[in-house]
Parts: structure tokens; sequence; C-alpha cells
């Protein structure tokens, strides 16, 4: 499938040549049949573990202030795109009403199978249709790394309007793409290629600009906008240049899942505080958008 993307209206990339929905199904159908085949199970160090719980927990750090949790009864959550199950997990152990969809549980019954039982397993769009249907409503949702997935993002983020609670917030995940660190790396030839433009995983490539026009274009409000470590910066180095030397690609994350938990060991709060900061810099290999809808 062609890589050449195009920039939308709204401001971020999206691919020139869309697959449809029929051979995004066939596609994604194939890559979970091969998944739960696959003959080895991801094995997570204690690191990497404490690495998504701390990431988990800094997302709701940022959603906090924004969140009207008064009622007596426990807070939901809802988790579309729940893949292995670290959120619902750290949501269900503090006390949360917790549901996640996926198209497979696969993965969650490897990682959490505790918590597997909250899936609703099949088509997520059928599966938030019949949410809505149901008049369920919950006070946080996230959307972690789903969006660039979709070929209509304006159209779901729309409908998760109707999922969220009074005094709720909707926090969504994406890839940081065709950011300024990206173009740098791209003119100085520390990189030879677009080596974030994944076809036909990645449909649509966000920067902060495009995914705040987006969320606001769907009728949402913007909060607050956190990154996370700017892996992309050892990139530079071609001692750490793990596009060009694909060697490089684990110590560096192992790196990255070090540093990130060193500096959430010193504050959680503060580390934050750091993202938001890079956030606004357009740095950082990933984006979280706190919103909210508009009035």
């Amino acid at each position: 499938m062609s890589t050449k993307v195009v920039k939308n209206p709204l401001g971020y990339y999206e691919l020139e040549t869309r697959p449809t929905q029929e051979e995004l199904k066939a596609y994604y159908a194939d890559k979970y049949y091969q998944s739960a085949q696959g003959s080895y199970e991801i094995a997570y160090s204690d690191a990497e573990k404490a690495y998504f719980r701390n990431k988990i927990a800094q997302k709701l750090i940022a959603a906090n202030p924004h969140l009207d949790l008064s009622s007596a009864r426990a807070p939901r959550f809802l988790d579309v795109g729940a893949g292995e199950g670290w959120a619902l997990a750290y949501f269900s152990e503090q006390r949360w009403d917790c549901v996640g969809l996926d198209y497979s549980s696969f993965a969650c019954a490897s990682q959490n199978p505790d918590i597997a039982g909250t899936m609703q397993v099949g088509d997520v769009y059928e599966n938030m249709a019949a949410l809505i249907g149901a008049g369920e409503r919950f006070d946080l949702i996230l959307l972690d790394n789903v969006l660039e997935h979709v070929l209509d993002p304006l159209a779901l983020l729309v409908e998760l309007r109707s999922l969220l609670q009074t005094g709720g917030v909707l926090l969504v995940e994406v890839p940081n793409d065709f950011s300024r660190l990206q173009q740098y790396l791209l003119d100085h030839e520390h990189i030879d290629r677009l080596f974030w433009v994944v076809a036909p995983d990645h449909i649509s490539y966000f920067g902060p600009e495009g995914l705040t026009a987006l969320s606001r274009e769907a009728g949402w409000e913007v909060r607050d906008l956190i990154s996370d470590y700017p892996i992309d910066l050892g990139l530079i180095n071609p001692l750490t240049n793990y596009v060009m030397d694909r060697s490089l690609g684990k110590p560096c994350h192992r790196a990255r899942i070090e540093a990130e938990n060193l500096f959430h060991a010193i504050s959680p709060e503060k580390t934050v505080g750091l993202y938001r900061a890079l956030a606004d810099l357009g740095l950082g290999r990933d984006l979280t958008v706190v919103l909210v809808p508009k009035k």
C-alpha cells in the first residue's frame, strides 16, 4: 500500500490512498489471528510493567482537575481499544467500574487475565452503539493509540460524546508525528525516511495542532495537552540512532523506560508538568489530550 500522505484541512496528515473498511477488517482479522496463533507470549519486565502503570497514573493526574467524581456511586471507566488491559487493571484496582472494548480478548487474557471479564469483544463500533443504546455513560473514557488507526477519526470523536457522563473527561493518546523534530532529523540527514508512516496500520498522523483542531471540530474543549519522553532525540546521535541501526532499538527502549520511571519516582505531578512543557514545544513521542464536551 502507498505511504504517500496529504495534509487534512484540520492540520493533520492522512494517507492519500486509504484502505476500505473491508480491507481494514480483513487486515486486522488476519493480524489478530496471527497473534492468537503465535507460539510465544510477550514477557514484560517489572520495569516495563511499572512504566505502564506510571503512564496511566500520569494521564489521570492530567484529567483529575477536570473530572467531577462527586457522585456516591463508583466512577466508571471505558477503554476503547483496551489491548493488553493495563488501563483496565489499573482502574479496577482503584475500584472503578470498568468496561473495555476491543476486537479480540487475546492480548488482555495473556497479560491481565484477572480483568479479561470486563472486556466486550467484537466490532468496537457495534459495541459502542450498543452501549449508547443502553444509555450507558462513563466518567472517564480512554482512547489510547486508536485514533490513528480509524478511517473517520472525526466521527469517532463525535460518537464518544454520547458515552460521556456529565462532568466526565475523554483522554486521547496518539503518536506525535510530522513533528518539528522529525523534520529536523530529515533535514540534517539523521534519518533517511519517514519511519513513522506505517500503512495501513496508521491512517492519520497527528501533531499538537492537528489533534486539537480535530478535537474542537468534533465538539470537544481542550483542557490540557501532555506528551511523553522525547525518545526521538536519540536519533541525533549515531550511537543511539535506532532507525538507521535497528539493533539499537531495544537498548534505547530500555533507557527510555528507566528514565520515565525515574521521573515518575521523583514526582508524578512534576513529570506531568514536564510533559506539558514538552508538548508545548511539540516534542515527545506521543501526545495525550484532555477533553471535555463544549458547552
